[in-house]
């Protein structure tokens, strides 16, 4: 017979045959203390020869090797294991084998930036912060549709929150533009083009240059983009012309000569 345990940052949390719940609730197994987790967010079934982890419908998800699980899935020594913002290291050895441990536990509260809130939706960043870690995984290695559904809840989030006349900061408004602009040249899907386009246009702000500067290459490659919204975003930023300066007019020029190059 086998026996599990998970290894994060220097403990060691042994799992019991069995069904355990991992959450933010007290009344889990393993309780994470962390706001990208969930109440009740996953579970891990644990048999004398396997070890499984479920999704038990969290909002964050969970992750095995970077790609996220889908329902279930059966887990093997070296699989890393991500729930909200810690990553678990799986191990499994022979009973006799379990190595003995001072920091072994059983029900086990992990302590972390918990933050204010107590639902399960979560401030967008603190979600983009994780998710984006995990993306960019992804991307390294051209899976650009998994990036996709990594981040496209979070991304069209950012724009609901625009959409709504909420904040969005210069620097969130940028990464989402970045990992939309990514995520169109590894899909070749102009629809994250034109997701760059509709964020700026909600926010009424000049896309960064460099941002500008990469969407000229993507729009070669993610064939389709949406030129009227194009033109209608161009306009918007010609109606505040007094009110830019000299290096975001020339942004605004280059970003009216994308239509001549979707047009070619």
């Amino acid at each position: 017979m086998k026996r599990f345990w998970l290894e994060h940052e220097g403990q060691t949390v042994e799992l019991r045959r069995g069904t355990l719940v991992v959450g933010r609730s007290s009344g889990c197994h393993l309780v994470l203390e962390d706001s990208m987790v969930s109440r009740r967010h996953a579970e891990l079934i644990v048999t004398d020869e396997t070890l499984t982890v479920k999704d038990l419908g969290s909002v964050n998800g969970l992750y095995v090797n970077a790609r996220r699980v889908e329902g279930s899935q059966r887990l093997k020594e070296g699989d890393s294991l991500q729930i909200g913002q810690r990553e678990f290291m799986v191990r499994g050895a022979l009973r006799e084998s379990l190595p003995v441990s001072s920091d072994r536990k059983m029900a086990e509260t992990l302590h972390g930036d918990s933050g204010a809130e107590s639902e399960d939706n979560t401030h967008v960043g603190d979600v983009f912060d994780v998710l984006g870690s995990v993306a960019d995984k992804v991307l390294a290695l051209d899976r650009g549709e998994e990036a996709e559904r990594i981040l496209s809840a979070v991304l069209f989030s950012i724009l609901r929150e625009a959409k709504e006349g909420r904040d969005v900061s210069v620097s969130m408004a940028e990464r989402a533009a970045s990992y939309a602009v990514r995520i169109a040249f590894a899909t070749t899907r102009p629809s994250w083009l034109d997701y760059v386009v509709e964020l700026h246009s909600e926010l009424r702000r000049v896309l960064p240059a460099k941002i500008v500067d990469q969407m000229y290459d993507v729009v070669r490659r993610a064939r389709g983009m949406n030129v009227n919204a194009l033109r209608a975003y161009v306009a918007i930023l010609e109606s505040q012309t007094a009110t830019l300066g000299p290096a975001e007019r020339f942004v605004m020029q280059r970003i009216a000569g994308l239509e001549r190059v979707v047009l070619s």
